[in-house]
């Protein structure tokens, strides 16, 4: 399955969009599942599978491949599901995020008295 991985981030980096749904396809799951033990529920789960993939997608030029490209994922949907929205403008969160963070915001490098 990595090898897969690794021709399909070469084919996106070529310009091959019909990649990427491959990837998303093949990992989907594993990343709800992962989403939905740190989240607790599913439509939170689903908008961390949602976030984790568009991270992806515009972050592919960061992925360094002495890593699986399953490791990347996890540690992105990681990110989004304990830290939400990192945008500088919003570090805090907001909405489905600021609740799916309410159990881990003291954390948050960026978490202050409005976020808690």
């Amino acid at each position: 399955m990595e090898e897969r991985d690794v021709a399909a981030v070469a084919r996106i980096r070529e310009g091959d969009t019909e990649a990427f749904r491959e990837l998303v396809e093949r990992h989907s799951r594993s990343i709800f599942r992962l989403s939905y033990r740190l989240t607790g529920n599913e439509q939170d789960a689903e908008d961390t599978v949602q976030e984790t993939f568009i991270r992806a997608y515009r972050r592919l030029d960061h992925f360094e491949q002495w890593a699986t490209f399953k490791t990347w994922l996890y540690r992105i949907a990681i990110n989004c599901a304990h830290f939400g929205s990192l945008n500088p403008l919003d570090k805090c969160g907001s909405g489905d995020i600021h609740r799916r963070r309410r159990r881990g915001i003291d954390r948050c490098p960026y978490a202050t008295s409005e976020c808690r």
